[in-house]
């Protein structure tokens, strides 16, 4: 056994890592070192680049043998789908090379990529969620390694836990003396409890370092195992061992460490042992007492090591933690964790009559039991509750469940929605039994059964046994079920860890998911409590980073996941309502239930494309064309998006014109196809728009009259006369414009609208050089402006074609083209026109009930009140909050935007960003727009209240009171 532990780290010629870098690797730039124990990494190149590298020069007592295990474990993890750095080849064809060190001897180098992150120990709190995710990845890393041999595999190195003993012994004498007794008697009483199971630990390669030091967490939210120099044989649950002493000595919690062993025993492929859980705690405690003493000898022998330095007391925190817990019960409740009793050999007991037979009652936001918005209703739990006795003796509800029926409608007081016990309905006077030996306690009400460090609360119960009954045996009677309502009894059944408080049995979004004092007692009643859904939210950004790429645009930071809408309230799988305020598509809001049933209805009939004969399409353009803003207006062609529905505007003009080119305004967004793309200007969305233009694209000046370059009395006429001015050109040169296109309201600009009379200037400049009118109405049409149906008609001016969908579907996929039947028939010399979705009777259905609730419910009325109420009060919050510059919009489309500087307009961009995060915490789903990223668009659902609008501007308010001090 090697016994070289006090080691310096290698003093490797600097000038000679650059050489290497760049010779064997093609690597140049600056040279900067990141922290070792007894090794020295370089990361050398622009670390903001792609070039950089980090080249790994290990210690002169790590032969080239044993760095050649190092590959061999970064190739198995790779191969096995874990994320670890590659190694890299040289130029010479080696893995790895040799370098001479200033003081002599010959040290080995690795070359490894970079991985665009940051350790978890340097940004990341440890919380129950990422503790779970670290014990998984221990245990996919454990998979890994399985069945992977090496012939230095056997090495014998300080951080093996086999030879904890040995060097806690040999080094003890560095720890502080007031340190060492207690050190001492830890690791005596911890290494008697491993010796009595060592025989029967599983034994094989493990990294042996899984620590929030050598775990990574990159921009997309995936975690890297880097650091592989500790790689050796050893007991398979050491490597869970490593792991749990670090949580613990980051977090304090044994909560946060039980997740990790809940996370490593759901991945590892062959399940934790009985021995290996009872060997599990003295392992922690043997990681903990050899960091503290090889941390206090690193810094004899190295004083400059300022990373060895820094850990000191994390190191002494780690064994502290670890030794002060009683190893018995700490055992118990890792057991459970592992999904096992909490002693082994137990059986537990029903709690109640039927529990092997039980009706789940989901409370869940997904659940189809609360749709229709009967989430909202009182009492439904108890309903659903009744509604399930009637097929079995025992409902459940469950531990874990962020439960709809709690979320709280209004966003300023978001409610306890997480459950963190688990509720037993069933027939009152049903028996209540102890699922396990212990000692009970009673009182009005409640039973408390205690063994071991768990402590099962069961409430609901009129106890059969006194307060003073002490020891029961498994199966004892300890009462009756009580009477919860007529004909029903309800027990919430909630555990605790140790001595724990009791925590809250329901938890907010963002409390822990199992503290010690409300652990999950599911595996106590042979139950399955619900995923910790701030995890799911983890993994499903993962998810989606990995399935759309960096190019798929997305809102917040850290974004919550909502699973469900209802009318102006997103609500997220933590459990928190959020009021939506950009949410156009949706203008009748989320989940109206008349659309859903239509579609529903239709998706039972029939579905199939324009190209049949069917009703509900024709049913759609008659509701549709009874908004057109002049009976000219009388031809509609169903479309999927807004970018087909102006794409294929565009190509309706130039085949009735014969011509090719348009003339567009700046700033303007109109959708993602070759077409749409092409007379989209906005900065924002396309950074190189302006100079990425086709020839045939001709721009002219938003219509601005607070930003642009007229403004004032005049500033309409202005602007149109330069549409005016480049359709005359383009005819002098041969070239006549086919179509001028515009928002009538400039959504992507924040909803700023035209000075008045430019609309209809400009078309009228349009037509007079024989080119047509295009509104794209995709943003703003549907009545959302309040004063009209059509932004258009908001300007007293009439479209030849406009372009409209968002609203058409309430984010089905339909939108529509309106032009007359003459444009429309030039098309056929070009081919005839058909939608396989958008020309579906489920799309049609969709987009007539949509128009219907429009009309039905009074949303355009609305749109015009509570937006004319809600501009307002944003006018007045201006008066104090100097941020404001101006209001924009109409009705439910407002831009509020922000500046730094009222006279010069300079654009509050930073401010606009933290203020829609901030909104977030408030409970308000806000974005910014525009090419400056400095306007707040406001585009609730057209069903927004006025005590709504209310809440928005408070909490404005507020986010504005603190940035302005």
């Amino acid at each position: 056994m090697r016994e070289d532990w006090l080691l310096r780290r290698p003093e490797p010629d600097l000038a000679e890592v650059a050489r290497i870098a760049e010779a064997e690797f093609g690597a140049t730039g600056t040279l900067g070192e990141l922290g070792s124990q007894q090794d020295r990494n370089f990361l050398i190149g622009d670390p903001a680049g792609d070039a950089s590298i980090l080249l790994k020069v290990v210690h002169p007592t790590v032969t080239e043998a044993e760095v050649s295990l190092q590959v061999r474990v970064s190739d198995a993890l790779r191969e096995a789908g874990v994320r670890t750095p590659r190694i890299l080849t040289a130029a010479s064809g080696q893995r790895s090379l040799a370098i001479a060190g200033r003081e002599g001897g010959e040290s080995r180098v690795l070359a490894y990529e970079t991985v665009r992150g940051v350790a978890l120990a340097d940004r990341h709190e440890i919380d129950g969620a990422r503790a779970e995710e670290l014990g998984s990845l221990a245990a996919r890393v454990a998979n890994a390694l399985a069945s992977v041999d090496h012939p230095e595999a056997r090495r014998s190195h300080q951080w093996e836990l086999g030879n904890a003993a040995a060097v806690v012994e040999r080094l003890i004498g560095e720890l502080p003396e007031e340190r060492r007794d207690a050190c001492r008697r830890a690791v005596y009483g911890a290494l008697q409890r491993l010796d009595a199971v060592r025989p029967l630990l599983r034994a094989q390669l493990i990294h042996g370092d899984l620590t929030s030091d050598n775990i990574m967490l990159d921009a997309a939210g995936a975690l890297w195992v880097i650091d592989l120099g500790d790689a050796a044989r050893s007991w398979r649950i050491a490597e869970l061992a490593v792991l749990v002493a670090d949580v613990l000595g980051r977090t304090g919690s044994l909560a946060a460490a039980a997740r990790a062993v809940s996370g490593f025993a759901a991945t590892c492929e062959d399940p934790l042992t009985d021995a290996e859980l009872a060997a599990l705690w003295p392992l922690v405690t043997l990681r903990g007492a050899v960091l503290a003493v090889s941390g206090w000898s690193q810094i004899r022998i190295d004083p400059d090591n300022a990373y060895a330095r820094e850990r000191l007391e994390h190191e002494w925190r780690v064994f502290e933690r670890a030794a002060a817990l009683d190893p018995d019960p700490v055992e118990a409740q890792l057991r459970l964790a592992a999904g096992l009793t909490h002693r082994a050999g137990l059986v537990y007991r029903d709690l109640v009559p039927g529990l092997d037979r039980v009706r789940i009652i989901d409370l869940g936001i997904r659940s189809v039991a609360l749709d229709r918005g009967r989430w909202t209703d009182a009492g439904v739990e108890q309903e659903l509750a009744r509604a399930a006795l009637g097929t079995a003796s025992v409902a459940v509800m469950r531990f874990g469940e962020a439960r709809l029926s709690r979320v709280s409608t209004d966003v300023r007081e978001p409610a306890d929605t997480r459950s963190r016990c688990v509720e037993l309905w069933t027939r009152p006077g049903a028996t209540v039994t102890a699922p396990f030996a212990g000692r009970i306690e009673t009182g009005a009400g409640f039973a408390e059964l205690r063994a071991d460090g768990v402590v099962l609360r069961i409430e609901g119960i009129d106890p059969a046994v006194s307060p003073s009954a002490g020891e029961v045996r498994a199966g004892a009677e300890l009462g009756r079920v009580g009477a919860q309502a007529p004909g029903l009894g309800r027990l919430v059944v909630a555990r605790r860890m140790l001595d724990a408080a009791p925590a809250p049995l329901f938890a907010g979004a963002l409390d822990e998911y199992a503290p010690e004092g409300a652990a999950d007692p599911s595996a106590l009643l042979g139950l399955v409590a619900v995923p910790d859904p701030t995890r799911e939210l983890r993994d499903e950004q993962r998810r989606r980073e990995h399935a759309m790429g960096g190019a798929a645009e997305r809102y917040y930071l850290d974004p919550p996941r909502f699973e469900r809408g209802w009318n102006t309230l997103l609500i997220d799988t933590r459990g928190r309502a959020y009021l939506d305020l950009v949410n156009n598509v949706t203008a009748i809001g989320h989940s109206h239930p008349r659309l859903a049933d239509a579609v529903g209805r239709q998706l039972h009939l029939l579905n199939t494309n324009s190209r049949f004969l069917y009703e509900a399409y024709a049913d759609f353009a008659e509701k549709l064309l009874a908004h057109a803003p002049d009976p000219s207006l009388d031809t509609v062609i169903p479309v999927n998006s807004g970018s087909e529905a102006v794409d294929l505007a565009i190509r309706l003009a130039q085949a009735a014109t014969g011509r090719r080119d348009l003339i567009a305004a700046r700033e303007g967004y109109h959708g993602w196809t070759m077409a749409a793309d092409a007379v989209s200007t906005s900065a924002f969305d396309n950074p190189s728009a302006l100079a990425s233009r086709p020839e045939w694209v001709h721009l002219v000046d938003a219509p601005n009259d607070y930003r642009g370059p007229h403004r004032g009395t005049g500033a309409g006429a202005a602007y149109a006369a330069q549409v005016g001015r480049v359709a005359a050109r383009l005819g002098d040169e041969g070239r006549p414009a086919a179509a001028f296109i515009c928002e009538p309201v400039l959504g992507n600009a924040g909803g700023v609208m035209p000075p008045e009379g430019y609309l209809a200037a400009a078309y009228d400049a349009i037509r007079a050089n024989g080119g047509l009118a295009i509104a794209d109405e995709v943003q703003v049409g549907y009545g959302r402006l309040g004063g009209a149906f059509w932004g258009s008609e908001l300007q007293g001016a009439v479209p030849d074609i406009i372009a409209v969908a968002k609203a058409a579907g309430n984010a089905y996929p339909v939108g529509a083209v309106i032009a007359r039947r003459e444009i429309v028939d030039a098309l056929r010399d070009e081919g005839m026109f058909f939608s396989s979705a958008a020309g579906a009777p489920a799309s049609a259905v969709a987009a007539s009930a949509v128009l219907d609730v429009i009309r039905d419910e009074g949303l355009q009325r609305n749109a015009a009140i509570v937006g004319a109420h809600l501009r307002a009060r944003i006018e007045e919050l201006a008066a104090r909050r100097s941020l404001i510059g101006r209001v924009h919009g109409s009705g439910l489309y407002l831009g509020v935007e922000l500046v730094r500087d009222r006279e010069t307009l300079e654009p509050a961009q930073e401010e606009t960003a933290r203020i829609c995060e901030r909104l977030l915490d408030h409970g308000i789903i806000m974005q910014a727009t525009s090419e400056r990223q400095n306007v707040l668009k406001v585009k609730p659902p057209m069903t927004l209240t006025i005590a709504e609008a209310d809440v928005f501007v408070a909490a404005l308010d507020a986010v504005l009171g603190e940035l302005e001090g």
